[in-house]
């Protein structure tokens, strides 16, 4: 079976390398990748084995605003493919741009395809532009399955932007598979047995130093914790365009947080897991957040968005608790709630963080893809 991946953004994270990297070899992968001609890339995601990986720079900056424009060079380009002819399956890992090549191939060479809605596609697309919400629709109604990385996604998309007449359509077809974790976590998951007291709570914070992050917010709750007689302190790791705000607000407060830059070795980010108790990130605004569940595999209990990023995916309590990123009296009330039952929520971080493998997630696919081409053949 021959499966095309569509999937501008594949150069720039290691989500879709992962993903190839982990399919079996009973199927041929083409990861095809539009660029804008402008587009530079440094190539560490290019080694994907015995899979297909092509580059293609056929449309400029100015396309993005002509969406119909971009996605006929896109398909005019994939003609030109000789790999075009033997391809039984797309997947398409955005809605709009690789979900539009995808739906005109059903169209025009009853291709089969799922398509995947990403927060791109949910924050700015579907956001801004109205004029494409009527081809999205589409898209969904022609693609054999949807795929959404969290439950928070799914029903944002399905309450906010799916005509009635059209939801459990669109709800039978919509499955729940999320991003996965690299292998390093999964080989090395720590299992807690420490039971938390007043004396010694230590918050960890991972990510990009931004407002929409929130991190005074999380200041703001070390020192209400320690007003309350809890002697709490806080890591943060990152970098980002807050770094000045946020460094301010460390100075003040040096004796109960500290601050380091990035850390690259996954061998130092395990020890700085490791030394917390409990990472909280109650974000404005997220995406899955594979930093969540990086920390689970460390047993890190979670402090995290209401109705963003992983909420939904898990109930409140199982791995930590949901909260309004703005109410620093829940997100302390949650904490305390964290403290009392640690070790029970611990131990089920690490349980869980076994759905987020990337083989787990890969064969997940591999069936999805299997299923409708069997299909298809058998009705022949």
């Amino acid at each position: 079976m021959n499966i095309l991946h569509i999937c501008s953004d594949y150069p720039y994270t290691q989500i879709y390398y992962q993903l190839l990297n982990n399919f079996s070899k009973k199927h041929n992968h083409i990861m095809y990748v539009p660029l804008n001609k402008s587009d530079t890339y440094d190539g560490k995601y290019d080694n994907i084995g015995e899979n297909a990986l092509i580059y293609s720079r056929d449309f400029t900056k100015k396309d993005r605003w002509f969406y119909k424009k971009k996605i006929n060079k896109i398909l005019k380009s994939i003609y030109k493919q000789t790999f075009i002819n033997r391809c039984d399956f797309v997947h398409a890992h955005y809605l709009f741009s690789a979900g539009g090549v995808a739906y005109r191939l059903k169209k025009e060479r009853n291709i089969d395809y799922i398509v995947a809605v990403r927060n791109t596609d949910l924050n700015f697309f579907f956001k801004y532009g109205l004029h494409l919400r009527t081809y999205a629709i589409k898209i969904l109604e022609a693609a054999n399955k949807i795929i959404f990385i969290s439950p928070t996604y799914q029903n944002r998309m399905l309450e906010k932007y799916v005509p009635k007449r059209l939801y459990e359509d669109i709800l039978k077809k919509s499955l729940i598979i999320p991003n996965g974790i690299d292998d390093y976590w999964h080989n090395n998951i720590f299992e807690r047995t420490e039971v938390l007291n007043n004396d010694d709570v230590e918050l960890l914070f991972v990510g990009e130093f931004t407002k929409n992050k929130n991190i005074p917010t999380i200041i703001k709750t070390v020192l209400m914790l320690r007003a309350e007689g809890i002697k709490a302190r806080l890591t943060l790791v990152g970098d980002g365009s807050s770094s000045k705000e946020i460094d301010h607000l460390v100075e003040n407060n040096l004796s109960i947080i500290k601050r380091f830059n990035w850390i690259t070795s996954k061998d130092a980010l395990k020890e700085i897991y490791r030394k917390a108790h409990i990472f909280i990130m109650p974000s404005i605004n997220e995406t899955f957040g594979l930093v969540y569940i990086e920390a689970i595999s460390q047993g890190l209990p979670l402090i995290y968005t209401r109705n963003q990023g992983i909420d939904g995916y898990f109930t409140d309590g199982q791995v930590g608790y949901a909260c309004d990123p703005n109410n620093v009296q829940e997100i302390v009330s949650n904490i305390v709630r964290i403290m009392n039952n640690y070790c029970a929520i611990s131990k089920r971080c690490c349980n869980l963080v076994k759905d987020f493998s990337w083989h787990k997630i890969s064969q997940r696919y591999e069936l999805i893809y299997e299923s409708f081409y069997t299909d298809k053949h058998f009705h022949k």
